[in-house]
């Protein structure tokens, strides 16, 4: 990475709203979608030879239904329904909406006197600036859902969804040492805002026009400032999610140490101990804060 840390970003962030959609869902750009989505689909509906987008706003059929909005939706040359996404912070009830705007796009599509169900496929891809819990220390970078029975077996493909972690694909690697295009397309998404003249080879032809699409100086006048409007709402994102991590691992430091001290018990204070080093707090601070000596954690926290 030749990015200077103390120079002004020369790229779009495509992180930001304004840049994964500016890249991904226009028509002006939409070689990259294609060749974005061949990089990841073929294994579940084959190679993507065209696209053809479809409105992002998608209103219930009654007034009490959840209006839904995607950020790229569109359609395959098989008529295969494709959501992309970029989630920026955890939700909670993430995997829920995911089943729900998947469950819609399905419903939305039966036609009246179908007796046989022939409805599009629907692909959820959902790319996520943090860890997912179910790739922790795995080398995978991509979460694969279907549905699927007791045996392993696919019970239907009409439904599943990819969740690619980009948290994996920090600014450390060189991009000719990337594996392939699934690997590519990541790293350039997470770190194209940051990457410099020479970071991708004029062979790499597909990343190299992308990053020169991506230089700050294509953008208009008013592009700018929605794209800095964009900027801020990122950066609000990202000062909360630290925000929420500081204020957990705190809350979690003094309610574990007032939990140990009310009850008096060492099984408590045991549990308390193991809390505050699974939040990364220091074993030092941990004998400070519940008395207890080293040996007595390490014996009492591997029986808990």
């Amino acid at each position: 990475m030749t990015m200077n840390k103390n120079t002004e970003p020369q790229n779009i962030n495509l992180l930001t709203d304004f840049g994964f959609k500016r890249i991904f869902g226009t028509e002006q750009y939409k070689k990259n979608l294609i060749h974005f989505l061949n990089a990841f689909l073929p294994p579940y509906i084959g190679p993507v030879t065209d696209i053809s987008y479809r409105q992002s706003e998608q209103l219930g059929l009654t007034d009490k239904e959840k209006r839904l909005v995607f950020d790229v939706f569109c359609a395959d040359q098989n008529r295969d329904n494709i959501i992309v996404e970029m989630q920026q912070a955890r939700q909670e009830f993430l995997k829920n909406r995911l089943i729900a705007y998947a469950s819609r796009l399905i419903s939305g599509s039966l036609q009246r006197g179908d007796r046989v169900y022939n409805y599009p496929t629907v692909i959820s891809i959902i790319l996520v600036d943090f860890g997912i819990k179910e790739l922790a220390g795995r080398e995978e970078f991509v979460q694969q859902v279907m549905l699927k029975d007791d045996r392993n077996e696919i019970f239907s493909e009409k439904m599943s969804f990819l969740l690619i972690d980009l948290s994996k694909f920090a600014a450390r690697k060189r991009f000719v040492k990337l594996a392939d295009d699934r690997e590519k397309w990541c790293y350039a998404i997470k770190n194209m805002w940051q990457m410099g003249e020479n970071d991708i080879p004029a062979e790499n032809a597909v990343f190299h026009e992308l990053y020169e699409e991506c230089k700050l100086t294509k953008l208009t006048d008013m592009e700018k400032q929605e794209y800095e409007k964009s900027i801020l709402e990122y950066e609000d994102v990202k000062e909360a999610m630290a925000y929420n991590r500081r204020m957990a691992k705190a809350e979690g430091f003094e309610d574990g140490f007032e939990k140990g001290r009310e009850e008096g018990r060492e099984e408590a204070l045991l549990q308390t101990a193991k809390n505050l080093l699974d939040l990364g707090i220091p074993l030092a601070d941990v004998l400070k804060a519940t008395g207890l000596k080293e040996v007595e954690i390490k014996q009492g926290c591997s029986t808990l």
